[in-house]
């Protein structure tokens, strides 16, 4: 310890790597949360034409998925129309961040672009993940 210190100062950068990694992980979670939340399930009642045969909803939703480091360029078949299945696998992938990680939440469904657009969707008529960037970027200033 340098003398005249109460504390080395080189063990303040463990401690503000903490902190970010916390905060990562918040704000990280906080805005799939939100994602998900605006995420539309398809509902054919809503629609222009029918529903294909044994159609169900969630398949957007399913597909937000978070990676860290590198981006995801599959989807899934997977279905998810509450959304709890789709946070707590991002809360998983978000739980290996370390500091200064890049966070990637992406959903790479064909008609997530036009969903985005909000021209696609009665139920997402701003888009989602602009939307949800603004919500959480204003909560978390």
């Amino acid at each position: 310890m340098a003398q005249g210190w109460d504390f080395d100062p080189s063990s303040f950068v463990g401690l503000v790597e903490n902190d970010l990694v916390k905060y990562t992980r918040i704000l990280g979670l906080a805005m799939l949360r939100e994602i998900v939340i605006r995420s539309p399930v398809g509902n054919p009642d809503l629609w222009k034409g029918k529903a294909p045969p044994g159609y169900v909803g969630g398949a957007f939703r399913a597909n937000n998925q978070v990676s860290i480091g590198e981006p995801i360029y599959t989807y899934t078949d997977e279905i998810d129309n509450d959304g709890q299945s789709t946070i707590a696998k991002g809360q998983a992938a978000l739980a290996k961040a370390n500091p200064y990680s890049i966070i990637y939440i992406q959903n790479n469904r064909p008609y997530a672009e036009r969903l985005e657009s909000g021209d696609h969707s009665k139920q997402a008529p701003e888009g989602i993940y602009a939307v949800s960037f603004h919500g959480v970027s204003q909560a978390y200033k």
